[in-house]
């Protein structure tokens, strides 16, 4: 199972939980990756914290665009989403200008 879990807001409300569930997920054969809104310039945060634990490679930014379609141009289908905006995954028709 490939599973897309949120930073800011998700993985930012209790860091201890979910390093402890990315880590018992990849254990149990699972793909873990951290799908986040955030800009390709601005993952310093990210990268020190959440991307410690996950693989490389595992660290998504979508640039403020849908989340299901940038992690579908990688050609990465995620099974299970965790994110505590769920209407940033389809299509963001409020985000586009950004």
């Amino acid at each position: 199972m490939k599973i897309g879990l949120d930073y800011d807001e998700t993985y930012t409300r209790d860091p201890l939980l979910w390093n402890w569930f990315v880590a018992q997920a990849m254990e149990r054969g699972h793909e873990v990756y951290c799908v986040t809104a955030r800009r390709e310039n601005d993952l310093d945060d990210v990268m020190f914290t959440l991307g410690r634990v996950l693989p490389p490679g595992h660290v998504i930014a979508c640039n403020h665009q849908s989340k299901r379609k940038v992690t579908s141009e990688r050609g990465i289908k995620i099974d299970v989403w965790i994110d505590d905006m769920p209407e940033m995954i389809g299509e963001m028709p409020l985000l586009r200008g950004l």
